[in-house]
């Protein structure tokens, strides 16, 4: 295979997007190793952070499997195949947090409206510990994140449908990137209450069966995330 030196600021983007392509044409193959790192950024003329930045992303998506002590591998059996497409978007538009949003939304909307339709006595369980955990980590809020991160990927789960929760796990650190820029603001103003009682109220929602009310509360919730972003974006001007 014959790797072109990168001239773009879009460095690490131009790397995933060649990498791939040497997997689409055969030039590497399912178990093949890579060049190192080193190698790599040589070859590419980039530096090593992003060589390393696209092979973690395409790590995470399932395209390759970094050995720790051995090597980087092309996987044997890719997973995820209709997802990984999807991923390297959410890992290229880590910074377009309107973007993330609007995706968040149109996952766990429906994904409340599934969980309240669908879910078992092992989802509420799960949701019902996770309420007890965000309660009792007040008011200092010092692992509300997780937390959060958590309860929200557990409706995912309890909505039934694998792919919806495939794609929930897909970009669940993405999620978690604008659940931390955020994370400041309702800690500032010392809102955490208000928002451990609005995933109480969405869990509530969930266990009574009541779908169209879980969709409601949950467009509410995601709807004040956006408004505190757009606080947070003018206070940075």
């Amino acid at each position: 295979m014959e790797i072109k030196p990168i001239k773009s600021r879009r460095t690490t983007e131009i790397i995933l997007e060649q990498i791939k392509t040497f997997i689409i044409q055969g030039h590497l193959n399912p178990g093949d190793k890579l060049p190192t790192e080193m190698e790599l950024a040589d070859k590419f003329q980039v530096s090593r952070t992003s060589v390393r930045e696209a092979l973690s992303a395409l790590s995470l998506t399932g395209i390759l499997e970094i050995r720790q002590g051995e090597g980087i591998f092309v996987k044997k059996s890719p997973s995820n195949a209709v997802i990984e497409p999807l991923s390297f978007i959410f890992l290229l538009e880590k910074n377009q947090l309107q973007n993330i949003l609007e995706v968040r939304k149109a996952l766990e909307i429906e994904a409340a409206d599934l969980a309240a339709q669908r879910r078992d006595q092992e989802d509420l369980e799960a949701m019902l510990s996770l309420i007890e955990k965000m309660e009792k980590d007040l008011p200092e809020a010092k692992n509300s994140e997780n937390i959060d991160l958590s309860f929200h990927l557990s409706i995912a789960k309890a909505s039934k449908n694998p792919l919806l929760d495939r794609l929930m796990n897909t970009v669940q650190e993405i999620i978690s990137q604008t659940l931390h820029v955020t994370r400041a603001l309702w800690l500032h103003s010392g809102s955490t209450e208000r928002l451990f009682e609005e995933h109480k109220e969405i869990y509530l929602a969930i266990a009574a069966e009541d779908n169209a009310k879980a969709r409601q509360l949950m467009y509410e919730h995601l709807v004040k995330i956006e408004k505190e972003l757009k606080k947070l974006r003018e206070i940075e001007v």
